[in-house]
């Protein structure tokens, strides 16, 4: 861990396991690091990207706005996953979301990425690990194949689990709205914000 910290504090980017893909992992507040995340990718730079957080708590860091009863949602569905879309905060790097006002937040159920973002002392950037328009890599072995050279590290003999992807839930408007349906169902949400005085939209 403390070579893949060193190399995220030094802007590198590294290919790391998540609880059910692998990603690109890169300080989330260093603009020329989550540059390099755009160019490996070959991704389009006017995408957003999400980012990954170890602790309640950094929600507030990191966004602005919440919502009231934000924190019973998040302590219902985190860790895991849930990724929340809020206003962000200028201690990101604003080429996260170009032109947008917010950020997809999640804390995912890996103790070692959250280990990982606790010892950085920043959130991580948690895009999946695959070239553009390819399917996530799900081990060390996808991710080296796809990218090779192009990273500088590569977490190696790792598996991780797939499934479905994260459900995108933007709270940054009202009424709230998935964004991306995923491993959390609609009908969920819909009773869980109910519960807590928030409306999904249809």
């Amino acid at each position: 861990m403390d070579k893949i910290v060193d190399i995220l504090k030094n802007g590198g980017v590294a290919a790391l396991p998540t609880d059910n893909l692998f990603c690109l992992a890169a300080d989330a507040s260093n603009e020329i690091a989550v540059s390099k995340i755009f160019r490996i990718k070959g991704r389009a730079e006017s995408s957003a990207i999400p980012v990954l957080i170890a602790d309640f708590s950094d929600i507030y860091k990191y966004t602005i706005d919440q919502p009231n009863n934000l924190d019973l949602i998040l302590q219902k569905y985190w860790p895991g996953e849930l990724t929340i879309i809020l206003k962000k905060a200028a201690t990101l790097a604003p080429n996260l979301s170009p032109g947008m006002d917010t950020i997809g937040v999640r804390m995912p159920d890996s103790e070692f990425i959250r280990s990982t973002v606790r010892k950085l002392g920043k959130p991580i950037t948690g895009t999946s690990a695959n070239l553009s328009g390819e399917t996530p890599a799900m081990t060390s072995d996808q991710v080296e194949l796809s990218m090779g050279s192009k990273v500088d590290f590569i977490y190696k003999n790792a598996t991780t689990t797939g499934g479905l992807p994260s459900t995108v839930l933007d709270l940054s408007t009202r009424p709230a709205r998935i964004l991306r349906h995923g491993a959390i169902e609609k009908s969920e949400l819909q009773s869980t914000l109910k519960l807590h005085k928030l409306d999904l939209s249809i």
